[in-house]
């Protein structure tokens, strides 16, 4: 039985389903809450006005990382709240490259699963870069 895009052995029922969308809409909340208590200091305008390298080197690492941190939180905030419209337009729980169910077990672990397992798995084997094998000088007697 299917409700809403989910199989049954995936997600589950519809109380399940909900299960879900509580657990998203509490993720989404408290990134919403990091996001507006998560202050990037501005750099002055002209640079940073030292003449202590050490201190202008801390200054741009401290900067870097604030943003890094927020870019983080933002790409986050977008997985969840895509994971909460597949989860209204009945595609959640399904496999993105196969259309398969997603394993209940791995929606538990992470909600805004895109991939089963195995996909997830087969994509990332395509990414990574295989190791160059180096051709080996030919002897004289091959």
């Amino acid at each position: 039985m299917k409700r809403r895009g989910i199989a049954t052995k995936t997600a589950g029922t519809g109380r399940d389903l909900r299960g879900f969308e509580v657990l998203l809409r509490r993720q989404r909340a408290e990134l919403l809450d990091l996001l507006a208590h998560h202050r990037i200091t501005a750099l002055e305008p002209g640079g940073i006005r030292s003449d202590d390298p050490a201190e202008v080197a801390g200054e741009l690492y401290d900067h870097e990382e604030a943003l890094t941190v927020k870019t983080l939180l933002l790409q986050r905030l977008g997985e969840v709240e895509e994971a909460l419209r597949r989860l209204h337009d009945g595609t959640y729980g399904r496999c993105e490259v196969c259309g398969n169910p997603i394993g209940r077990a791995r929606l538990e672990v992470i909600p805004t699963a895109l991939r089963r397992v195995k996909c997830q798995e087969r994509l990332e084997r395509g990414l990574r870069r295989q190791p160059v094998r180096e051709e080996r000088p030919r002897s004289k007697h091959s």
